[in-house]
Order: structure tokens, then C-alpha cells, then sequence
């Protein structure tokens, strides 16, 4: 009796040691500190749109803001666009224009391109009219720079309208 309990107390202590596990480099990696760059612009060229059965509107896009948190490695963490969206007609028209009001959109995703990065933003709720927005941002030496692309997605042809814009931005 005496040998097999020596024997099952040897085999239960030959258990040996756990090592540690090696730290993994991807995840040291992968938490590179972003920074946040900025651009703005007080205003877009007005963008004409309607005619033919409807009233002629424009639309202009003000007080437009983009930040970006990017890392040193180039990866878009967030983003944030802002404008004030402006619809003015002609005097003749009898039909309103939409209040100005808010746009607020916020990264989706984030995708490399030819030219960089492309940037999809998600619009909030809230904004009138309804539009999507492609950016494409691309970096020269240190420079940054961001081509914002709007496009109406609540009316057909010819209510709809594009808005394109281009930006420096600038570390913060």
C-alpha cells in the first residue's frame, strides 16, 4: 500500500512549472496614440441644383469642420464632420427652402485607396437633407490633406446634389 501512494504522490507532484506566455508584439503594437488633426472651412462654392419642372436651389455648406484621430502608422481611429447646411432659392420660386441647420457625421469605416485612405461616414439621424460622405485623405511628406465628397441621398434627380470640398488639416 505504502509503495502505491508514493508512487501517486510522485507522479502528482512531477507536474512541473507553467511558464508565461511570451508577450505578443501585435498587441504592443496596435496601441499606437492617435492624434487628432483638424481642418475647416468657412464655406463651400454654392452647388445649383433643381430646375426644369422645380424652383433652382443652391446649396451651400458652411461653417464646415473635419477632425480625424490618425496614427503615426497612418490608421483613422475616429472622425467627426460638421457643416451648417445653407438652401437658398430664386426669388420667383414659391415653394421654402429647408431651414438652415446641423450635419454631424461620424466614421464607419476606413478602407486604403490608391490615393490613401477612403473615409465612410455615417450621417446622423437628425440631418436635413439626408446625405452620404466619402472622404478621401491622402498625405504628402507631413502634409495631410482631406476631399470631402456630399451626396444627397433623400431625392432623386434633380433635387439631388454633390458637394465637394478639399481641406488641409493640421495636427492639434
Amino acid at each position: 500500500m505504502l509503495p502505491r501512494y508514493l508512487a501517486v504522490v510522485a507522479l502528482s507532484s512531477a507536474c512541473g512549472t507553467v511558464e508565461k506566455p511570451a508577450a505578443d508584439a501585435s498587441i504592443d503594437s496596435a496601441v499606437e496614440t492617435a492624434t487628432t488633426y483638424r481642418g475647416t472651412l468657412d464655406a463651400t462654392d454654392p452647388v445649383t441644383f433643381g430646375g426644369q419642372t422645380f424652383c433652382t436651389y443652391m446649396i451651400t455648406l458652411k461653417q464646415l469642420v473635419v477632425e480625424l484621430a490618425i496614427t503615426p502608422s497612418g490608421q483613422v481611429r475616429s472622425g467627426h464632420v460638421q457643416d451648417l447646411n445653407s438652401e437658398t432659392t430664386t426669388a420667383d420660386c414659391p415653394n421654402g427652402t429647408i431651414e438652415p441647420n446641423i450635419a454631424m457625421y461620424t466614421l464607419a469605416s476606413a478602407a486604403p485607396s490608391q490615393s490613401g485612405t477612403t473615409l465612410t461616414f455615417q450621417g446622423a439621424a437628425a440631418n436635413e437633407p439626408a446625405a452620404d460622405l466619402i472622404v478621401e485623405l491622402s498625405t504628402t511628406g507631413s502634409a495631410r490633406q482631406a476631399t470631402l465628397g456630399f451626396h444627397r441621398s433623400d431625392a432623386d434627380p434633380p433635387l439631388d446634389w454633390s458637394v465637394v470640398a478639399t481641406l488641409a488639416l493640421s495636427a492639434q
